[in-house]
């Protein structure tokens, strides 16, 4: 019976020590993740659009003296984002990052559909690291270009009356690394700086402008 209970307890002892040994060796690899200068990865987010209608010929409101003009009216819009990222580590709390990529969003109310180039440059402040968690702030500027400018058909509802903008962005994270791929979550928001675009003289259709704010949630996967 001794020898039983010995050979119980000698197996619960290495049961413990090999636990013990992967958890170090994957907190070990966290670090390591986590101490990379560069990594490289994908984001999917989920997007909240909002903007502001224009008219050049009735409708909304009429054009005056050959510019765009609206009456405050507003849409919403939802849509997705898919980028890829590129971060670059700048010493321990602060980190450079680019995330090119293309969002679509739509509202059906409205006949509201675009698609859009974007190409944020964020730099990312992370001060603090909890064990395998690291949450962050970011702030930074994001151009975009509208490829709904380059449609002019008879089934074009409204057009944007900026094809290119500039956004500053703010938001706020948190990566989690394993020991294979960092993971984060991030929310951000974007506020345009560029006026719009009301010369109505070449405009024949109603137009939106993008003015925001835009809202997102997304993920990060990084290696």
């Amino acid at each position: 019976m001794k020898v039983m209970f010995r050979g119980i307890a000698m197996l619960c002892v290495l049961q413990l020590s090999f636990l013990a040994g992967t958890a170090h060796s994957q907190e070990r690899d966290s670090v390591t993740m986590g101490n990379h200068k560069f990594l490289y990865g994908i984001h999917l987010g989920y997007t909240e659009n909002m903007f502001d209608f224009y008219s050049t010929n009735g409708g909304l409101i009429a054009s005056q003296g050959g510019r765009a003009h609206t009456d405050g009216s507003h849409s919403h819009a939802a849509g997705f984002r898919l980028a890829v990222i590129g971060e670059a580590r700048l010493g321990r709390c602060f980190s450079l990052r680019v995330m090119p990529g293309i969002s679509y969003f739509s509202a059906c109310t409205s006949r509201l559909k675009s698609v859009r180039a974007e190409l944020p440059l964020d730099v990312k402040f992370h001060p603090v690291r909890m064990g395998k968690l690291e949450p962050y702030l970011a702030s930074g500027l994001s151009y975009g270009y509208d490829f709904a400018t380059l449609r002019d058909d008879a089934t074009t509802i409204i057009n944007p009356l900026n094809a290119h903008d500039l956004r500053y962005t703010c938001g706020l994270g948190v990566d989690w690394y394993t020991r294979l791929v960092r993971v984060g979550v991030e929310l951000k928001a974007g506020f345009d700086l560029l006026p719009p675009n009301t010369d109505g003289s070449g405009l024949s259709r109603h137009a939106y402008f993008h003015a925001g704010p835009t809202f997102s949630i997304g993920i990060n996967i990084e290696a």
